[in-house]
């Protein structure tokens, strides 16, 4: 239901709003900088990065309904910030997010179009395509979430800006040698 309002919001929004080359949202960027910076900091606990993940997805809401999300880079730090969640609605509203972000371009949307779509298949217990996402297994070790071999083409991937697949496993690699 929160979906569908939100696609009507937006499209209304998109209807509604003049054509004008838009500053971006210097809070939401504020916000996404605060997103980012928490989870590089090792002394910040998930618990903590949750109360925050929670608060910063409140604030893209009220941007939202007040209609301060508008260029393609406001909408890629909306899409990050719901990509960190555990709800699917919130995945794919970041998925979405991304898609419009993209359409504007921004060309750094596209990896997170990718980003959104392997989570959304991770949460439904099935093989990402692109493989952009990682988990940790109970010996706290990182690894690559399954991939579905030939879903997507390397040459693809970097058209999405993703790096190759190999690339991919041996970032797990090398996040379980620090």
């Amino acid at each position: 239901m929160i979906f569908r309002l939100l696609a009507f919001l937006l499209f209304t929004v998109f209807i509604l709003t003049p054509v004008t080359a838009a500053e971006h949202n210097t809070e939401l960027q504020q916000l996404f900088e605060a997103d980012q910076n928490a989870r590089r900091d090792l002394d910040v606990g998930w618990d903590e990065i949750d109360a925050l993940d929670e608060a910063n997805r409140a604030e893209v809401f009220s941007m939202l309904a007040k209609g301060e999300i508008k260029t393609g880079l406001d909408y890629f730090y909306a899409a990050v910030i719901m990509q960190h969640s555990e709800s699917v609605e919130h995945i794919r509203l970041a998925h979405f997010f991304a898609t419009i972000s993209a359409q504007l371009g921004y060309e750094r949307a596209k990896w997170m179009q990718a980003a959104s779509w392997d989570r959304l298949l991770m949460y439904f217990e099935q093989p990402q395509w692109y493989g952009t996402q990682f988990s940790t297994n109970d010996q706290g070790e990182w690894r690559l979430h399954e991939v579905q071999e030939g879903a997507v083409t390397d040459e693809q991937r970097a058209e999405w800006r993703v790096p190759s697949l190999e690339e991919s496993r041996n970032r797990a690699i090398e996040r379980n040698r620090n």
